[in-house]
């Protein structure tokens, strides 16, 4: 039977209430503002970047095919994501599957 509620034993969380131990202030009484504008640095740092959408891939590779893929990484300046993506694209391209649209979707021929 599964057990429901509170787990016994003591817990590794801080009874201090969080992360830091300076006391808290209400921003109503503070007198400031609840909330500042955000600024320019801010708002472009937020936005969404132009570029390819991305997802995410996991999978299982032989230890060698790791080792092969740290190298070239390591001592060419690639990244991970572009090495696997452009031989999935070769690999791809070779079998003739069709191209999909920048969104991931594929067009029905």
């Amino acid at each position: 039977m599964a057990q429901v509620g509170r787990r016994g034993g003591n817990s590794s969380r801080p009874s201090g209430g969080g992360r830091t131990s300076k006391p808290r202030t209400d921003a109503r009484t503070s007198g400031g503002p609840v909330a500042a504008a955000p600024t320019d640095a801010l708002t472009s740092k937020l936005e969404s970047r132009r570029g390819p959408v991305k997802v995410q891939l996991n999978t299982w590779v032989l230890a060698s095919t790791e080792a092969r893929l740290k190298w070239l990484v390591k001592n060419r300046g690639f990244t991970v994501t572009s090495v696997v993506d452009v031989a999935l694209q070769e690999l791809l391209d070779r079998y003739d599957v069709p191209a999909a649209d920048p969104d991931g979707r594929i067009r029905e021929q």
